[in-house]
């Protein structure tokens, strides 16, 4: 039936809502790709109009814009220093 690829009856009659409900949200989310292209192309008509300095995630949110990862600022110098004694102090535990 549609999208979901199940024939008629079977989505009629046999099926639970909660089931096609599943079925449609893991479609939607498959498409999160085309979701963020459509996001894209229409932030760019949109800036070259109104010259909006706002970035695309504000302007039109996704769900997945809540998992963004947040970067933690680069190491320093001493840091990685540290962390490299620190891998030479505990050695390789499966060396032999």
């Amino acid at each position: 039936m549609g999208e979901i690829g199940r024939d008629r009856r079977e989505y009629l009659y046999e099926m639970s809502y909660c089931d096609i409900l599943l079925i449609q949200r893991g479609y939607r989310r498959r498409n999160i790709l085309q979701y963020q292209l459509q996001r894209l192309q229409a932030y760019g008509a949109f800036h070259c109009m109104s010259g909006s300095k706002k970035e695309p995630q504000e302007w039109l949110p996704l769900y997945v814009d809540r998992y963004k990862i947040v970067n933690d600022p680069p190491l320093s110098d001493e840091e990685i220093a540290e962390m490299l004694e620190d891998m030479k102090q505990i050695g390789n535990p499966w060396k032999k």
